[in-house]
Parts: C-alpha cells; structure tokens; sequence
C-alpha cells in the first residue's frame, strides 16, 4: 500500500507525463490535502461500519440467547 505522500508524486507525476501540465507547491500540496481528507473520510467511515455490525453481531447473539431461555422452559 503506498503513503499518502507516494501517492500524491504518483498522481504528480501522471499529471506531468501524460498531460504535460506543470504543477505547482500549491498545487501538490491542495492534491494532497484532497487526499488527506479523502482517506480521512475513508477511515471514518469504516470505523463506523465496524462499529455497526458489531452492536448488531451484539443484538443478535443477545436475541439468539434469549430465544434459547423461553425454549428451555
């Protein structure tokens, strides 16, 4: 998996070889922000996923439990 950083001279330098567009310091740093936020958001947004199905993996072994006690009686 590459850094954030490799990433953004990656995409640099795709932008230049097949564009022929020169980049400046801003705006490899703004595309790297952009990224920044991107995987930022990314992660977020998994921990809340995981986040998710565990209270739901939680709920259900709590109603598998439950259903197990009234047929025992």
């Amino acid at each position: 998996m590459r850094t954030i950083s490799e990433f953004t001279n990656h995409l640099k330098h795709c932008i230049q070889e097949e564009h022929g567009i020169g980049l400046s310091e801003k705006a490899v740093k703004d595309i790297k922000k952009t990224i920044e936020g991107a995987v930022k958001g990314a992660v977020q947004y998994q921990k809340a996923a995981e986040k998710r199905y565990y209270e739901q993996k939680y709920i259900t072994e709590l109603l598998i439990d439950k259903i197990g006690m009234v047929l025992k009686q």
